[in-house]
């Protein structure tokens, strides 16, 4: 009897349960569907994010041909602009063009779909000269061989990679060299902003 007893209050209690919980989430849900400006901003909000934005990677490339350190600031394509080191050293956010866009036609080696490899190229070093710009080819405007700047080519294999850097880094898989400025280059070139 006492068993019996323990069970029916134990079964009361549960339903005593379920119905005060059961209560709790019709206030829940009546007070969602209470129109308020919070409400319906982020109802909003969740519109926009569950309809998506289609998003594509900006767009890179190395010229098919060569230009001395006074052309590279004429040798991207319009749209793209000379590429600085913090804007291509982690190819993982961007999206090479291939031989497909108009930007970038190099029939002369198969490069698939991707970058090519061992394959100098004129970037912007990004750094701020306070006196000099003997490091920038004075700003992209001089071909002379007493000044130079900054190349960068792809490693082609992970093991030519840099040895004290993890695989990871974004620049271990890129090779950094200095080239005088009269000597010919292609250039890398990146995507505009929006």
């Amino acid at each position: 009897m006492k068993r019996l007893l323990l069970v029916a209050l134990m079964v009361l209690m549960s339903l005593v349960g379920m119905v005060g919980f059961g209560r709790a989430g019709n206030e829940l849900t009546a007070l969602l569907e209470t129109p308020n400006a919070t409400n319906e901003a982020v109802g909003t909000l969740q519109a926009t994010v569950n309809d998506g934005v289609p998003a594509s990677a900006k767009k890179y490339y190395l010229t098919g041909t060569s230009f001395t350190g006074g052309d590279v600031i004429t040798a991207c394509d319009s749209g793209f602009h000379v590429a600085s080191i913090s804007e291509i050293q982690d190819p993982s956010n961007l999206q090479y063009a291939t031989r497909s866009t108009p930007a970038y036609n190099a029939p002369a080696y198969d490069q698939g779909f991707g970058p090519p490899l061992n394959h100098m190229g004129w970037v912007r070093p990004g750094a701020y000269m306070q006196t000099d710009f003997g490091d920038s080819c004075d700003v992209s405007q001089s071909s002379s061989d007493q000044q130079s700047s900054t190349t960068m080519s792809l490693y082609s294999f992970w093991f030519d990679a840099i040895p004290f850097l993890p695989a990871s880094a974004p620049m271990s898989r890129w090779h950094m060299a200095q080239h005088t400025c009269s000597q010919p280059e292609p250039v890398w070139c990146v995507e505009d902003p929006d």
